[in-house]
């Protein structure tokens, strides 16, 4: 994984910073899929914006009267906060149909398309072992996909299941676009990036912001898309049986709800955007693929659950693949 052309000690901050984040992001999804027994998935989400933008808000007006964000940038910063933050409403509804193990393995389609998407667009080396691991660990990801269909379930369990797997997935485009889309707005560039973005009508970013600058600002994003849809939800709409009061929020729900804002949301992804600084795409992909390793034990404490013989089969492949890629990586 490493390279000559970085610094050492700054690959290693970087990775540390990696790390850091796949452990907090790990236990995300097992204490979100506790949380919304308590709070609405959306609701649950609003106020974890509205509690990270409120903590956030003095350092986002000082940034910004400091850096003085390009006019012409706001479009691109808008759709930074739509596909990192807005689209974890996906992950929210999801993880109401389906299991918080499911939504972890098929998370680390993301970290393959993440190797997929440097290599295409930055020059990150893709050779034939990496493609070849990549199939096989996309084969395990499908299995994982489809698992409710080869287990034992209910239709309406199977068909919640492979609706919340599908919301999952979508998550994941999501992800690598935006992974993409902040190289681009820390001055990374890319001509056949440029050159696909000329071909939707828009263009990179004019200036380079600090990497703490656009989360805080991918959270107000967050705050004022997810608004709305919470206060649909909280009326007793999206299949709510009936309205929330949030003045009523269960103790064990407000656990949740803080870990979410204060370390998901804050921590997290302030270090992940200040690890992209000193890695390539490609590296993100490779913490992507531990973090079911701090989901597992947390699902199974706070939820109970263990992952059945197709989970661990789509696991096997998709370790296998990982092995392949990053082996084949390393011999570069």
């Amino acid at each position: 994984m490493f390279r000559k052309n970085k610094l050492p000690n700054n690959l290693l901050k970087g990775y540390l910073f990696l790390l850091i984040a796949t452990i907090i992001w790990g236990a995300a999804g097992p204490i979100i899929k506790y949380t919304i027994d308590y709070i609405p998935p959306l609701t649950f989400l609003f106020l974890r914006f509205l509690i990270a933008c409120v903590i956030l808000l003095p350092y986002t007006i000082y940034e910004i009267q400091k850096v003085k964000v390009n006019p012409k940038d706001y479009f691109n910063l808008f759709l930074l906060g739509i596909f990192s933050q807005t689209s974890l409403s996906l992950i929210f509804l999801g993880l109401k149909y389906t299991t918080a193990i499911d939504n972890a393995v098929i998370g680390i389609l993301g970290s393959l398309m993440a190797v997929v998407a440097g290599h295409y667009f930055f020059k990150d080396k893709l050779d034939k072992k990496i493609r070849f691991g990549l199939i096989v660990a996309s084969i395990g990801t499908i299995l994982v996909v489809l698992e409710p269909i080869l287990s034992d379930s209910s239709n309406i369990e199977i068909k919640n299941r492979i609706f919340g797997n599908s919301l999952f997935l979508i998550f994941n485009l999501f992800w690598v676009v935006f992974i993409i889309w902040s190289k681009m707005s820390m001055g990374e560039r890319s001509k056949l990036l440029k050159k696909s973005l000329s071909f939707v009508h828009l263009k990179p970013m004019r200036k380079t912001y600090p990497p703490a600058l656009i989360t805080a600002l991918s959270m107000f994003v967050g705050l004022f898309t997810v608004a709305p849809l919470a206060v649909f939800e909280m009326m007793g709409g999206f299949g709510n049986i009936q309205s929330f009061n949030i003045m009523e929020i269960d103790p064990r729900g407000f656990t949740g709800l803080l870990y979410m804002a204060l370390f998901s949301s804050l921590v997290a992804y302030l270090l992940h955007q200040k690890a992209l600084e000193y890695v390539n795409v490609s590296d993100t992909s490779f913490f992507g693929y531990l973090a079911p390793i701090f989901t597992f034990p947390t699902a199974y404490f706070l939820l109970g659950e263990i992952p059945n013989s197709y989970v661990i089969t789509g696991c096997v492949l998709i370790a296998t693949g990982v092995y392949i890629t990053e082996k084949a990586n390393n011999s570069h």
